[in-house]
């Protein structure tokens, strides 16, 4: 397929007690829904505009072929041309619009966020300064084969100028920024990320943001979606990336690693690919050539927001720093829930017969709240877990 644009849609080609028990949940339910009520009461003028949302897909499948039909009907009320097979990059972009035309359903660059972050004057020297001998969360790849590891912040920067394309380095750590409070107040909360469901969960469970991502040139992500499919973002600090994003609906081409688990706090299924985009075998991944992807290089001061559901693939042509958010929110709460679902961390039985007509905020407060208490104990040692590897620990 032809290019139709200069970050154009294309076809992917390659070279190569029994009572208590029963009411205890019952009793759970009941309370949370007169305090979400209560709350429901005195919200906003604005926010009781909100119509509740029902759900039309029980089994909260992501219908993308639907979400493209509302974005083009969307697209009449707005009276600049937009493209529909590219990256659009927006400056000054109203948050209805954002709703209407982007939110899980298109991916969009934003200008003029990152460079408002004191973080955006972060630099090598900063951080090699400061935080030198503090320990990353580092994938170092050597030929075919990549390894975690973690290593001492100066170590990393000290031989980040001597990758190839077949020996890299790259920083990717949940918890460098959130356990620092004086470099997360550096990244300043928008409009585009301020309503987030994930807010709403427990703490032990919740999912970290703000992760850092500082890759050497040649560094790259395995092909994937993001976990629980919630919506991404993506905020360049430094450096350049070049994105390979590919529309919902053809994981059959993609060869997605099957029955993988994400092994977060609050478990998941994980949908990662072993095809590099960016080098893919033909041969070995025939089925590849049929997928279309849109691609797109990204600069520093931009923030690219991936949409639920989407595959892509990053790759760093140039040391480049960035941080890395995660949105719940009333576009894609479903899919999010449905994941949690999917994965076995509560049945689905176990739901009000309401649920699926109760607001969006609504139906995560309950969920949150009959979650098993081993699913929150785990969840808490998962996290500790990971701590205490980047810092060279072990648990007892």
């Amino acid at each position: 397929m032809k290019k139709s644009s200069k970050n154009g849609l294309k076809k992917a080609r390659g070279n190569n007690t029994k009572s208590v028990l029963i009411w205890a949940p019952l009793l759970v339910v009941i309370s949370i829904s007169l305090a979400v009520l209560w709350e429901d009461l005195n919200t906003t003028k604005t926010e009781k505009k909100l119509p509740i949302q029902t759900d039309k897909h029980p089994e909260y499948v992501l219908d993308f072929q639907a979400a493209l039909k509302e974005r083009e009907e969307q697209l009449k009320k707005y009276k600049h041309d937009l493209q529909t097979t590219g990256v659009e990059r927006r400056s000054n972009l109203s948050l209805q619009e954002f709703w209407d035309l982007y939110d899980a359903k298109w991916p969009v660059i934003i200008t003029d966020v990152v460079n408002t972050w004191p973080a955006s004057k972060w630099t090598t020297e900063f951080f090699n300064l400061t935080y030198g001998n503090e320990n990353v969360a580092t994938s170092i790849v050597e030929g075919t084969t990549s390894e975690g590891f973690s290593v001492p912040l100066h170590g990393f920067i000290k031989y980040i100028n001597y990758a190839t394309p077949t020996s890299w380095m790259y920083v990717m750590d949940e918890v460098f920024i959130v356990s620092r409070p004086e470099l997360h107040k550096q990244i300043l909360p928008s409009i585009y990320t301020e309503e987030d469901f994930f807010k709403l969960f427990p703490k032990e469970i919740r999912p970290w943001d703000c992760m850092l991502l500082w890759g050497s040139a040649y560094s790259q992500s395995p092909l994937h979606i993001d976990p629980y499919n919630w919506t991404g973002t993506n905020a360049v600090i430094k450096g350049t990336k070049k994105w390979k994003l590919f529309p919902p609906g053809q994981d059959h081409l993609l060869y997605v690693i099957p029955e993988a688990m994400c092994g977060f706090p609050l478990e998941c299924y994980k949908y990662n690919s072993p095809i590099n985009t960016f080098a893919p075998d033909q041969t070995q991944y025939p089925l590849y050539n049929l997928a279309t992807y849109i691609e797109v290089e990204q600069k520093a001061g931009e923030m690219l927001i991936i949409p639920t559901g989407w595959f892509h693939q990053v790759y760093n042509t140039e040391e480049t720093l960035a941080i890395s958010n995660q949105v719940m929110n009333r576009n894609n709460y479903r899919y999010v829930l449905k994941e949690i679902l999917k994965a076995g961390n509560l049945l689905h039985k176990h739901l009000p017969d309401n649920f699926h007509n109760l607001s969006p905020k609504h139906q995560v407060r309950i969920l949150m709240s009959l979650l098993p208490k081993r699913v929150l104990q785990e969840g808490e040692k998962r996290s500790q877990d990971y701590i205490n590897s980047i810092k060279g620990q072990h648990s007892t």
